[in-house]
């Protein structure tokens, strides 16, 4: 099968996606052994691979750069068919940031929280999530084998997918979180910030931006000055009071 050549070229190359696709454009030499254990090699019920050759393979990533020739996941595969998907973050713990968390207790059954993991912020909306009981697509800087979500999702927990495209043991590099970003954006419909802190975001919002995707800011409370999400929302971004809107569109 020429996923079994695609997977082979992901691990040699380390998901690096210039390398396999020269591999494949230059017809490279494969070591057939490895082919064959590549072919026969068990995966648990609960993890697996995606090639961009399958029928599974979520159609919203062909529109990024460089879509992934393979995507390893872990957990809930159907996750990735959720209706909506919606990346929630943010990198600010204003006062109020327990009310604004409980947001998420809105999300539909139809609709999975998209999140990155960074430190702070992402990791209580991850916790809150999990709470609730909600969808969550978790994408991961380095490969699943790392677990990097490890401590943030209790292990009788099932309603979660962990997608990467790199390889169980790669590391997470400066390249790596820029290819998260990739994935974040092309599995989301919008971006919800639900509070922000200086200009650190503004990368990944403009990439949200130059596919024609929305970006909504959680209005700050009157008394929060920190809080950079009113000044998005003067620069064009949607102010909302809770996830409605988002979920419409």
């Amino acid at each position: 099968m020429i996923e079994n050549y695609l997977l082979y070229f992901n691990q040699k190359y380390k998901g690096n996606w210039d390398d396999v696709y020269n591999a494949i454009k230059n017809l490279e030499q494969v070591d057939k052994e490895i082919i064959n254990k590549i072919a026969n090699e068990p995966w648990n019920k609960d993890e697996g691979y995606i090639s961009i050759l399958s029928d599974d393979y979520p159609m919203s990533l062909s529109i990024i750069s460089k879509p992934p020739f393979i995507l390893y996941w872990k957990g809930n595969k159907d996750i990735l068919n959720s209706e909506r998907k919606i990346h929630i973050t943010g990198n600010y713990k204003s006062e109020n940031i327990d009310k604004v968390l409980s947001l998420i207790h809105s999300v539909p059954d139809n609709c999975a929280i998209v999140n990155g993991g960074w430190k702070g912020l992402d990791e209580d909306i991850i916790r809150t999530a999990i709470k609730f009981n909600k969808k969550l697509i978790l994408i991961s800087p380095c490969g699943i084998g790392l677990n990097y979500f490890e401590k943030l999702i209790p292990a009788e927990y099932t309603n979660y997918l962990i997608i990467s495209e790199l390889p169980n043991a790669c590391h997470t590099t400066k390249a790596s979180i820029y290819l998260r970003n990739r994935l974040l954006v092309g599995l989301s419909n919008s971006m919800v910030l639900l509070a922000t802190q200086d200009k650190k975001l503004y990368g990944i919002i403009d990439e949200f931006l130059n596919f024609g995707k929305d970006i909504y800011c959680v209005v700050p409370s009157p008394n929060d000055k920190e809080n950079a999400n009113i000044d998005l929302i003067n620069l064009g971004a949607e102010a909302i009071q809770d996830l409605s809107l988002p979920l419409q569109h």
